[in-house]
């Protein structure tokens, strides 16, 4: 006999109450939202970065020093009709001095014209010694001006600028185009 149907009516009950294992429920993980904010603004940023440098204002190439002083040789065109030949012959000398010592490294602004002369024989700096005759007198010219022992008209004016022009034009190229120096003396135009 089976011991379920000697005596226990209770065994039987129990086995029928036993049942199977359940499959397991998987529980949703909830979505990472601090995650999902993070990418968002890191985007974003991004774009935001990207944009800030596509549209901002690129500085303008760097000029060359001819082309500075050219430039500055073209505002002093607005000084030819003052009153006094003072202005212009300050603005002009200043400009060459200035382009002389970005060109070709010469301290010529600081220096008075004798001392800069005397400096460009001792030297013999290749770029300007073909020059040194004519821009000695240029120089000694517009020092006249500046100090008040000359006066010229508005054409003399004029040729103080052009002159100051094709001196910039002429040392701006490579020395190997600078076989014949243009004449720059004001005082011979």
């Amino acid at each position: 006999m089976t011991s379920a149907s000697v005596g226990s009516p209770a065994l039987g009950q129990e086995m029928d109450d036993i049942r199977g294992v359940k499959n397991l429920i998987e529980i949703p993980v909830p979505p990472n939202y601090g995650l999902w904010a993070g990418i968002a603004l890191g985007a974003l940023l991004l774009a935001a970065l990207i944009w800030k440098l596509l549209s901002r204002k690129r500085p303008a190439p760097a000029r060359s020093s001819a082309e500075r002083a050219l430039a500055e040789l073209k505002d002093s065109e607005n000084l030819i009709e003052s009153e006094s030949p003072e202005p212009l012959a300050n603005a002009v000398t200043a400009t060459v001095r200035r382009y002389i010592e970005e060109r070709f490294g010469i301290a010529a602004p600081r220096r008075t014209t004798e001392e800069f002369f005397q400096d460009v024989s001792t030297h013999g700096y290749p770029g300007i010694t073909p020059f040194a005759e004519d821009l000695s007198r240029f120089l000694r010219f517009c020092d006249e001006l500046k100090f008040g022992r000359g006066s010229v008209d508005r054409e003399r004016r004029v040729k103080l600028i052009e002159s100051a022009r094709r001196f910039v034009e002429s040392t701006s190229r490579s020395e190997t185009d600078v076989a014949q120096p243009k004449s720059i003396d004001p005082v011979a135009a």
